[in-house]
């Protein structure tokens, strides 16, 4: 970085004008002046930027720019405070006290205080709200209370030692609300003041997303270099799907950071100085094919496990993604707390064996197409994706694998959220989706993708049974750690028994960042942060 306020000792030697000059280079330094970070990404079909509505991984990444949590877990794995200052669990964590950061308001001016928390927690708790994933955080709370103006008491129903770090994600943050309350704001800026280090100022959808300095911020988490206000000014999101498009955007100077960088150019980025590149393995579901129970054909047992046999993800991760996203063997991947390996053997690259058991199934080409039969329906799978390279390539990839063995495999590309709505749905009319979700609580996530709660939802599988749920719920609330870890590893190999899904690559966040940009950093759930990043000038 270009340290200039470092030789303040000569400025101040060289008269009123030499001060001013130092003055303004410090304030340019910092953020106070003028420093805009642009980032580009490829989900222009991100949800909303409502964290209590919010489903999308990406929505996350700029909704932790404006919003708290009330705790934040740090890369130790260590829980710091947030707009909490402290916290205390009873009953073993069927009651929770909170004890409040004072001095803290929103962006509008709204004091943060136990009456905004509890108001948050109600909006996301009423169903007209349509909250799909920060109501799981706090759907058990039976009661909450204002014990003092910064001290909250809240009751569950059952024990949820997991408290914690569920409401340490992202998704969680706080709003204002005078904001939300207020029928006359409808647009996002308006609605949306948070308490964070960055102010929600203008969104034009699929278009750019922009954020402006909180100058009042004094309490960014310990774990971070600084806790006041951000270095930068100004950070402008913008949406480019096209891979190509948004590298040759960072490679011309026109933005300073990427997502997705495409993986046949990562090493050739890695070596030009005056870029970065930026590499972390997440934790959460991998991404994974989804395979619905419930749909012919992948209703049959014997089909979805050819198709865990047929397809290699180990040449997906290496032809496709050249390393940078390993390869996957579970519904999670291997950073997450609680992670199976007994999983990553349970289906190695075999399509003769995928062969041998549609044979057994009934499952034979009558009419030497290519595509096997049985009682004069074709076994066809129709698989539905969202559109980037990520996606696109491997499952074009996984059809030809497939189509080996006697499968057809129909793609259809839509956006991400139409992808989710469409194969969630009870009568779902596709046999696989592709989704994976970042996050740190393994529990918490077989419980949106594995419950039977979640069909209709995000149980994409259409599979529930009673000893899935009671293992779930084990975990989400048992306070031994062994007891936890025994039910998650039950729930992943039951999973890979009946064979749910078919994993092909872990998710990473793959950044191209420009030399000038220093400080870019990633949450323990990989969310990127841009909280302690500087700008160097030419």
């Amino acid at each position: 970085a270009r340290r200039v306020w470092m030789r303040k000792g000569v400025v101040f030697s060289m008269g009123k004008k030499a001060v001013v000059v130092g003055l303004v280079a410090l304030l340019w330094f910092v953020g106070v002046v003028g420093s805009t970070l642009t980032i580009a990404i490829r989900n222009w079909d991100y949800d909303t930027l409502d964290p209590h509505i919010s489903t999308f991984t990406q929505s996350m990444w700029m909704i932790n720019m404006f919003t708290d949590t009330l705790v934040r877990i740090g890369p130790d794995g260590k829980f710091y405070p947030g707009l909490a200052q402290s916290w205390e669990a009873l009953e073993g964590g069927k009651v929770w006290i909170f004890h409040l950061r004072p001095g803290v308001k929103f962006h509008d001016g709204t004091p943060w205080n136990a009456d905004a928390l509890i108001e948050n927690f109600r909006r996301v708790l009423d169903p007209e709200t349509k909250s799909l994933r920060f109501i799981d955080k706090i759907r058990g709370i039976e009661a909450m209370e204002a014990l003092d103006p910064l001290t909250v008491k809240l009751v569950f129903k059952e024990p949820t030692p997991g408290f914690l770090l569920s409401i340490s994600e992202p998704i969680c943050g706080f709003l204002s609300p005078t904001a939300f309350k207020d029928p006359a704001n409808t647009k996002s800026p308006d609605k949306l003041k948070g308490t964070g280090p960055w102010i929600l100022t203008e969104e034009v959808y699929q278009q750019r997303v922009i954020f402006k300095a909180n100058p009042d911020y004094k309490w960014g988490p310990d774990f971070m270099d600084h806790q006041g206000v951000p270095f930068v000014d100004t950070v402008v999101w913008r949406f480019i799907p096209e891979d190509e498009t948004r590298l040759t955007a960072l490679m011309t100077g026109e933005v300073d950071v990427i997502d997705e960088v495409p993986p046949t150019q990562v090493e050739t980025l890695k070596s030009d100085p005056d870029f970065n590149v930026l590499i972390y393995i997440k934790p959460g579901v991998a991404q994974v094919y989804h395979l619905n129970a419930q749909l012919p054909p992948t209703n049959e047992l014997a089909v979805r496990q050819a198709v865990n046999y047929a397809i290699d993800q180990k040449t997906i991760s290496e032809v496709i993604f050249h390393g940078t996203r390993p390869p996957a063997y579970g519904l999670f991947m291997p950073a997450s707390p609680y992670y199976n390996p007994e999983v990553e053997s349970m289906y190695p690259y075999n399509p003769e064996k995928a062969k041998e058991l549609l044979e057994a199934a009934g499952w034979v080409d009558t009419d030497g197409d290519g595509i096997r039969e049985k009682n004069g329906r074709k076994l066809v799978i129709n698989f539905i994706t969202y559109p980037g390279f990520v996606a696109e390539a491997p499952a074009e990839m996984a059809q030809a694998m497939l189509r080996e063995v006697g499968i057809q495999m129909d793609i259809t590309v839509t956006t991400g959220s139409a992808m989710m709505e469409q194969c969630g749905m009870v009568d779902s009319a596709y046999n696989s989706c592709l989704c994976g979700d970042s996050a740190v609580d393994t529990a918490m996530e077989a419980y949106y993708f594995c419950h039977s709660d979640m069909i209709g939802v995000f149980n994409f599988s259409h599979y529930a049974t009673p000893e899935l749920d009671a293992l779930i719920e084990t975990a989400l609330r048992t306070l031994d750690e062994n007891e936890k870890k025994e039910a998650l590893f039950k729930i992943q190999k039951i999973w890979m028994e009946q064979a749910l899904c078919k994993p092909t690559v872990c998710a990473s966040m793959v950044l191209g960042v420009t030399s000038k940009v220093d400080g870019v950093k990633f949450l323990l759930d990989g969310t990127p942060t841009f909280y302690d990043v500087r700008i160097q000038e030419p």
